[in-house]
């Protein structure tokens, strides 16, 4: 139902002291950071320059974890000191002069000092090995509402100002923050002090610092709408050699940003930091944008398509943030799904400009399918809710923020035309520049320049959780369409969602017998009868698989469409739709696997197949023991034919990367759960050869499923002496897949203990899916859990716990909801709830596969 106030809205005001008053308005800050790297501690000033809206006793800003060691306040040509009150629920510093401030100018200065954070938030202390020894780094990651515990700040994103950073550090070392460097200086005691400009007006969650042994790439001069904009990777010594990639997709993702927001670059400089420890994947840090090194540095003759594919990706997102999030803020976190959302949308838009061979927007279907994964629970939840604590502020980075978020967007893109989207997203830039939005704002301009009842449509999507399935029945030269809440199968653990309908923004193509199309375009919201003008032999109800809605066709509707001409999309969504509704109940196992044996064995597209490798291993999982020889037979008769396909292309044309991507794809499906034996032996002698990386990731994937002892440590071995990020992740993610349980448990006490917290929750994620051995690392991870909780990030853990979506044994499940129950997480708690309830949802389905096999 659409709701007459927006939670935005709702949100605005001050609940239970979460929200700062707005007496005092912050308009500069000057901040000078004295990090001692050797010490793991911090100390500075901060000078907040502001304006006394209406008089006041006290001044409330946010501090965490910081000592405050002198305070004072000039306010109406008079400095006085300040008493300093910590508020520790709410991390909150009150300052008072002992009289009231009255309305005017008002400048803060405050020094402090505090211990660098160890859960990769605030300003943070992280470990770089270079010629074999560990060198210590400083760096800030402030989103969402993390500048609190490295300055005393007014830490909501509607507080904008301008911010003039200086860092004072040890001579041999390099920082980078959000603008150029205006100015260095030695100080007394040698150390090296560095200054630099003043930042845009930003929030404080986009304020960054990084310290440390760094390097620069010689800066590229991109040809920007205001001039040369330097652009930059900062890494460690010795990976030089692997920023060119990043650089390239950087300055094509800019210049096409520049272009189709119709507006220049933002900030006086890109630089793009690699940083060895990090809990999120890369921060949009406004000039200063940090990653991890796997996400931006790799050497391209060494990594496979989709390694490449996300560092564009990614560096994509990032820069399309410099607009959709630091030019244009939301006003409250509440709305961070639409900077998110969008940044998504627009990462996939670039890399399609950069690379469109790659075929991005059916890659995305993978993203997607994590999405309506989410979204058919009981527990999802809308794209935008009230946000009222930091802890729920931290809770919105997830799958619904960013992946259906981004579908969302896609879907009305598709809706109302491409350039009438653009138009409206362009508008409403320029319209609020360097201030504060809700979500309505964007509706106002994109009504504007389309038309089209943007608002009605879209609060139903944004508001509200869940999304449609459309169901599709043909009579003659007639389609019957309608819609149902898209849930899955019941379980004696899970609620009933209510139902629900949405007005769905839908183009169908419609394939008559006399070989003619024709286009639909429709707003769906009732049941509805569409006259195709001929009987009718296909429909395709989701054209170029724009919508955020699955298709469950009648079964003679599915296999003819699977014959269908239609574009890699429309076929990645037949299968994955059918796929969701064997989930769901509605639809027999035999039913996917006759439809596989259909459209697999001739299907050619990698991303297509990437989605059919990824049910064939699920099957295969939820199947049980019993019947793997049914499922591995399957394996074969859809996998054998393109993997001989593929090499026939390669033996005339070797540079064919699709051909080779199509090869790693099925060679690793067939050597893993297809247990072929000879693909396995192959696997043998190709792992250790580098001259194909595509198909060395294969072959080291069946390699290691079944590696011997030996085998096992050159994994180990080549995980320590990994060469570049890629290299790093992919032998310690092979690590994972032994199934020897002594071995298993040689991986379980290395992310534990020794593997990088930043990686250590997604590596225990994969231990927990493992088919075999899945119970052994939860055990662990029960034993060690408050070491766990202690050394990881807290939304790191939520990631962790996403592996438990995989278990099929309903004791294990009722272990497992035991443990979390008794131990709750103060972030991330609806995400953990997710991951049971789709735990639970997987059980139930593993039991219904079996029977359905069975009876086969």
């Amino acid at each position: 139902m659409s709701t007459d106030q927006s939670p935005s809205e709702e949100s605005g005001s001050s609940v239970d002291g979460h929200r700062l008053p707005r007496c005092v308005i912050p308009h500069h800050y000057d901040i000078v950071w004295e990090p001692d790297l050797a010490s793991s501690t911090f100390a500075g000033t901060v000078h907040i320059f502001g304006q006394v809206t209406e008089p006041t006793e006290t001044v409330t800003l946010h501090s965490a974890g910081l000592t405050i060691d002198s305070a004072r306040i000039t306010a109406d040509g008079t400095t006085t000191n300040a008493t300093a009150e910590v508020i520790e629920d709410l991390e909150q510093l009150r300052l008072s002069i002992g009289s009231p401030i009255v309305v005017g100018p008002i400048e803060i200065e405050l020094s402090f000092h505090a211990p660098f954070n160890e859960q990769l938030v605030g300003l943070y202390r992280s470990t770089a090995v270079i010629d074999g020894a560990e060198q210590p780094v400083a760096v800030t990651q402030f989103e969402s509402t993390h500048a609190r515990r490295a300055v005393p700040c007014f830490d909501e994103p509607d507080f904008k100002a301008t911010f003039g950073v200086t860092a004072v550090i040890d001579s041999d070392l390099v920082a980078v923050s959000n603008s150029a460097e205006t100015g260095r200086s030695n100080t007394s005691d040698g150390r090296l002090r560095i200054e630099f400009a003043n930042t845009i007006s930003m929030s404080t969650y986009l304020v960054a610092l990084v310290v440390g042994p760094f390097e620069a790439t010689p800066p590229r001069q991109v040809a920007c709408r205001n001039g040369n904009l330097p652009l930059r990777v900062v890494h460690l010594p010795g990976q030089g050699h692997l920023c060119e990639f990043a650089l390239d997709a950087a300055e094509s993702a800019l210049l096409w940003f520049e272009d189709y927001y119709d507006l220049p670059y933002p900030g006086d400089k890109v630089d793009l930091v690699a940083v060895p420890d990090f809990a999120f994947g890369a921060m949009e840090n406004l000039g200063c944008i940090t990653f991890r090194e796997v996400l931006l540095l790799v050497d391209p003759t060494k990594a496979t398509r989709p390694e490449l594919q996300r560092i564009a990706d990614v560096v994509a997102h990032e820069l399309a943030h410099m607009w959709f999030g630091d030019l244009v803020t939301m006003r409250w976190w509440n709305g961070i799904w639409l900077n998110e959302a969008f940044a998504t949308f627009m990462e996939i838009m670039a890399s399609d400009h950069f690379r469109p061979d790659w075929d991005v927007w059916t890659t995305f279907g993978l993203a997607r399918t994590e999405a309506f994964d989410t979204d058919s629970l009981t527990s999802t939840r809308p794209i935008e809710y009230p946000v009222i604590t930091a802890a729920d502020a931290e809770g919105m980075f997830d799958i619904l923020t960013y992946e259906k978020g981004a579908s969302v967007v896609r879907m009305l893109e598709h809706y109302v035309g491409a350039e009438e989207f653009s138009a409206g997203i362009a508008l409403y830039l320029r319209r609020h520049a360097f201030g504060n939005t809700e979500t309505a704002d964007l509706w106002d301009a994109l009504e504007e320049s389309t038309g089209e009842p943007v608002r009605r449509i879209m609060d139903e999507w944004i508001f509200n959780g869940g999304f449609p399935v459309v169901s599709v029945v043909t009579d003659g030269s007639h389609i019957h369409i309608d819609q149902r809440r898209a849930t899955f199968r019941p379980t004696n653990h899970t609620a009933v969602s209510e139902p629900r309908r949405w007005p769905i923004p839908m183009v169908v193509t419609i394939g008559r017998a006399d070989g003619t199309e024709h286009i639909e375009r429709l707003l769906l919201d009732d049941p509805m009868t569409i006259d195709a003008g001929g009987e009718v032999d296909w429909v395709a109800a989701n054209t170029a698989g724009a919508g955020f809605y699955r298709v469950e066709p009648s079964a003679d509707v599915r296999l003819k469409l699977a014959l269908a001409s239609r574009p890699p999309v429309e076929r990645f969504g037949l299968i994955d739709d059918t796929y969701a509704a064997v989930v769901a109940g509605t639809v027999d196992a035999n039913e996917l696997i006759e439809l596989l044996r259909v459209a697999a064995p001739a299907e050619d597209d990698p991303a297509i197949w990437r989605r059919i490798a990824r049910v064939l291993r699920d099957i295969h999982t939820l199947s049980g023991p019993q019947n793997h020889a049914i499922v591995e037979e399957l394996i074969q008769f859809t996998a054998a034919p393109t993997l001989a396909r593929a090499e026939e292309r390669l033996a005339t044309e070797p540079t064919d990367a699709r051909a080779a991507e199509l090869r790693e794809i099925t060679f690793a499906v067939l050597g893993g759960p297809g247990a072929d034996p000879e693909i396995r032996r192959t696997a043998r002698s190709l792992w250790t050869d580098d001259s194909d990386p595509a198909l060395q990731a294969a072959a080291i994937s069946v390699v290691a499923a079944s590696a011997s002892a030996g085998e096992f440590e050159r994994l180990e071995a080549n995980w320590r002496a990994a060469v570049s990020p890629q290299d790093e992740m992919r032998y310690l993610h092979a690590l994972a897949d032994t199934d020897e349980p002594d071995l298993f448990d040689r991986t379980l006490e290395l992310a534990i203990t020794e593997v990088r917290s930043q990686n250590a929750p997604y590596l225990l994620r994969r231990m927990i899916t493992h088919p075999q051995l899945g119970e052994q690392a939860w055990n662990r991870i029960e034993r060690d859990w408050d070491a766990l909780v202690e050394r990881l990030a807290a939304v790191s853990v939520a990631r962790m716990l996403e592996g438990i979506r995989a278990v099929t044994d309903e004791s294990l499940a009722d272990r497992i909801v035991a443990v979390i129950a008794d131990r709750p997480l103060a972030v991330a708690g609806r995400q953990v709830e997710q991951h049971v309830e789709r735990m639970r949802v997987n059980v139930a389905t593993a039991a219904a596969v079996r029977t359905s096999l069975a009876a086969n």
